[in-house]
């Protein structure tokens, strides 16, 4: 063998043996770059760096914390942790180790670490992506560890809690935290209920008391919002209508005159809504009810002035919501001119920061009374549609059950934050 062969198998064999770890360098590259930005991220919360904390993950990032509850977008998590950055009262968290897995393309990168953190031993995992030549964050989500010896223990001191939040998280509702202040609320008032709140996508929900939102009631004076909808795309009546008042004794004083129909609607004048029935018909109600999806009312010619106040209608919660999201989007087989002019008969109150629609009721079902309020809540670009039931305690005192109504409704938007106080 010539010296020249022998150099060129010399230098195939040092290729062969190397070609391994020149393969491996921009792993290994990624994965320092990705322990850097870790550990960095790590140091911005420790050192109040707000901006470059919250600016590692992508938007539309999730955050996922040790609470069963804390399961955040990125922005939802900004707005929940900004306070604690602004008072200085952040959090300290050090890797004692981490591994990180990459795919093949060195674009995607999964990782999980054990931390040292206030809260003892914790795992951090998650998921980073390279998104215009940047690595961000996917998610993370932090885990408390429990040694084996420890977790009965554990297991039993939560068991009540956790007891408590499973029906809120099975049904997606968000805050559940906030439900302990939501019963204080309704304690407040002396009251027993429930309050549905959801968003305009139908992907979020809050509230208090789910068991609830599927139990049928009767829906009240609620039914005005549907009996001007089916009244207004029959012709039984027209926005300019008056209905008559003949001198007779009526319930309240208020109705005891010559009332429009958005007066009649915003006195929730009973009379008045019952000749509107009556002129609709039972078999013109039911053929628009079985359209819209409205609950499952009980209509035939003997009650068509009354069903919506006794016998055996009932409407969810969960449907009230519904029915009103549908309205409000204008989806509903009617008319749009009827459907705007119903949206602007159920405006309430209106100020600088939201503006809020809706309707009241008042139903008496074996001898208990109950209420509602049923509408929607528009601030900031949002919208929330909220149905609320409240009972009396003390069904022998309704002292305040008419205020209640509202006030729970709007002290909720205030808890939740969707209003300010």
């Amino acid at each position: 063998m010539n010296i020249k062969t022998y150099l060129a198998l010399l230098l195939v064999t040092w290729l062969n043996i190397h070609q391994p770890v020149c393969a491996q360098q921009p792993e290994d590259k990624v994965k320092a770059t990705l322990n850097l930005l870790m550990d960095q991220w790590h140091n911005n919360a420790a050192t109040g760096n707000f901006e470059a904390y919250t600016g590692a993950m992508s938007r539309g990032g999730v955050y996922i914390g040790t609470d069963a509850t804390e399961h955040w977008t990125t922005a939802e998590f900004s707005n929940w942790c900004k306070p604690w950055f602004d008072r200085g009262h952040t959090w300290s968290f050090k890797a004692v180790n981490r591994h990180i897995y990459l795919n093949a393309e060195l674009t995607t990168a999964w990782f999980d670490e054990v931390l040292t953190t206030q809260m003892g031993l914790c795992r951090g995992s998650g998921v980073i992506s390279k998104q215009g030549g940047e690595w961000k964050i996917e998610q993370y989500v932090l885990s408390p560890t429990v040694p084996n010896e420890l977790m009965k223990g554990v297991t039993e001191e939560k068991r009540i809690a956790d007891s408590i939040l499973v029906p809120y998280i099975r049904m997606g509702v968000k805050e559940p935290a906030a439900s302990h202040k939501l019963q204080a609320l309704f304690d407040k008032y002396r009251m027993t209920g429930t309050i549905l709140i959801t968003d305009t996508s139908d992907q979020e929900c809050y509230g208090y008391n789910p068991a609830r939102w599927d139990s049928g009631y009767l829906p009240a004076s609620t039914f005005k919002i549907v009996n001007t909808l089916i009244g207004l795309e029959t012709g039984a009546t027209d926005t300019t209508y008056v209905f008559p008042w003949k001198g007779e004794a009526r319930q309240l004083p208020e109705w005891e005159r010559n009332l429009k129909l958005r007066e009649a609607f915003s006195l929730s004048c009973v009379p008045c809504y019952q000749e509107l029935a009556r002129k609709i018909g039972s078999e013109t109600m039911n053929t628009y009810l079985a359209k819209l999806g409205y609950g499952s009312m009980d209509v035939h010619p003997g009650n068509i002035d009354r069903f919506w106040l006794e016998g055996r209608s009932r409407i969810t919660p969960r449907q009230q919501a519904d029915f009103i999201r549908r309205l409000y989007r204008e989806t509903l087989p009617l008319s749009y001119p009827v459907m705007k002019a119903v949206k602007s008969i159920m405006v309430i109150e209106t100020t600088d920061n939201y503006r809020l629609s809706g309707k009241t009721g008042w139903a008496v079902r074996d001898g208990n009374n109950y209420g509602w309020f049923v509408g929607y809540l528009e601030t900031g670009g949002k919208v929330y549609f909220v149905a609320t039931l409240v009972e009396p305690r003390e069904q022998k005192d309704v002292t305040d059950f008419a205020a209640a109504r509202k006030l729970i409704t709007m002290e909720a938007f205030r808890i939740l934050g969707f209003i300010g106080r």
